[in-house]
């Protein structure tokens, strides 16, 4: 392991050394020191003579990130920090300027800034959760008509008499047809997972269901965006057999088609029109979308310029049927189970012996004394017990535990479940 730091004794030696005719590279490798450290001092010898070698660096003045600020400057930046830890550098700074303890004093660059609360983590990062692992999914692309679609929001669209729009467009990927536009209010809490669950199903009802349906990462479908468990709407698909497939983070392009559809709603629907109902704005949608599939040419080169409907006539066929009434039948648990099994996690363990996964509270220790407080525990599915499982990083079993998520009525919005069970 190389030294950090040298002696004024040390550096009149490996001086001498050089100047009898040893290496840099010889000197630093007997020595235990850096290539660089070893040239420095030399170089400082040849330029400043041997006074500039032998004195003591460092003695009289402090070391560290922010060493030359204030104490004050350094409590108020990491009292900052653990106070919004979701704060970056740029927002720490803006508030340093404007606390009247520090006006007057001398703040800090943003490399600094950064490099002094480096030095405090991975404390600053406890409030983040522990990474899990995700089932890997390719992004291939469709082959044929309802192998794949896409779905998203179109951004709230302001009308006179409606105010605020929210449609919900479903489009094919292969063909780039449209296949839904439904539309909600686009107030703040108006849309919930329930109301994107009966959207599909209405989607489903028409065009069958496709083997996989690729989305982004809203919250309404995914449930978290940091993906640290599947919610209920992915495993309620994964159930009825259409695999979800997520976007990489900040990728729009990944939805492409979806995407183009947005725009051309917007444009052919909603710009100039003022719409006096809710009825009237969703059939002006139904026959935008009809004739993009039936009756406009497309721009999708596996279309020839011509109407999706009418260069891939599989469009119009389901790929798999759906209906309402079939749902339970065709829901399999089983792949649920598969997919659960996929993913592994990493929780900490609070002073109750609990920990959270999927929005739920369950214990996994009888009684948590101080040693092991925000203990790292690692959990899995277990397929043939069909239970989740509580485990030591070191492999130790330490309990198991059910979610509702394993039972077909939560997941599919039917019946009633109890929450609390552990």
């Amino acid at each position: 392991m190389e030294q950090r730091t040298t002696s004024p004794a040390q550096r009149v030696a490996l001086v001498e050394r050089h100047q009898a005719g040893e290496s840099y590279h010889q000197i630093a490798r007997d020595c235990g020191l850096n290539y660089y450290t070893v040239r420095k001092w030399c170089r400082r010898q040849r330029r400043v003579g041997w006074a500039g070698v032998a004195q003591v660096c460092g003695s009289s003045r402090r070391r560290g990130a922010l060493s030359h600020f204030s104490d004050r400057v350094k409590y108020v930046a990491l009292k900052l920090k653990r106070q919004h830890p979701g704060w970056g550098l740029d927002k720490l700074l803006l508030e340093m300027q404007r606390r009247p303890s520090l006006q007057g004093h001398r703040l800090p660059r943003r490399s600094s800034l950064y490099n002094y609360l480096k030095s405090f983590y991975p404390r600053l990062r406890l409030h983040r959760p522990p990474r899990c692992q995700r089932p890997r999914l390719t992004q291939s692309r469709a082959s044929e008509a309802h192998q794949c679609w896409q779905m998203d929001f179109k951004g709230e669209v302001p009308f006179v008499h409606l105010d605020k729009v929210k449609p919900f467009i479903v489009c094919d990927e292969y063909t780039s047809a449209p296949l839904a536009g439904i539309l909600h209010s686009g107030q703040p809490g108006a849309l919930t997972m329930a109301d994107v669950q009966h959207d599909l199903r209405q989607v489903f009802s028409q065009w069958g269901l496709p083997d996989r349906l690729r989305m982004d990462r809203d919250p309404l479908w995914v449930g978290s965006s940091r993906l640290d468990f599947p919610s209920r709407l992915l495993l309620w698909l994964v159930g009825l057999g259409v695999t979800p497939v997520i976007n990489r983070p900040h990728r729009p392009t990944d939805n492409a088609q979806v995407e183009r559809c947005n725009g051309i709603w917007f444009e052919q629907v909603a710009r100039g029109a003022q719409p006096a109902t809710w009825d009237a704005l969703q059939q002006q949608t139904d026959r935008a979308w009809q004739d993009r599939r039936e009756l406009l040419p497309s721009r999708n080169p596996r279309c020839a310029g011509q109407p999706p409907a009418v260069a891939v006539p599989a469009l119009l066929s389901p790929r798999r049927p759906f209906a309402r009434d079939r749902e339970a039948a065709l829901f399999d648990l089983q792949q649920v189970f598969a997919y659960l099994a996929t993913w592994k996690w990493q929780r900490v363990v609070d002073i109750t012996g609990q920990i959270s996964l999927g929005s739920f509270s369950r214990r996994v220790l009888p009684q948590t004394p101080r040693t092991r407080h925000r203990q790292l525990i690692a959990l899995h599915f277990d397929l043939p017990l069909r239970l989740f499982v509580a485990r030591t990083l070191d492999g130790e079993p330490l309990s198991t535990f059910t979610l509702p998520y394993l039972s077909p009525d939560f997941l599919m919005g039917t019946g009633s479940v109890n929450l609390d069970s552990s």
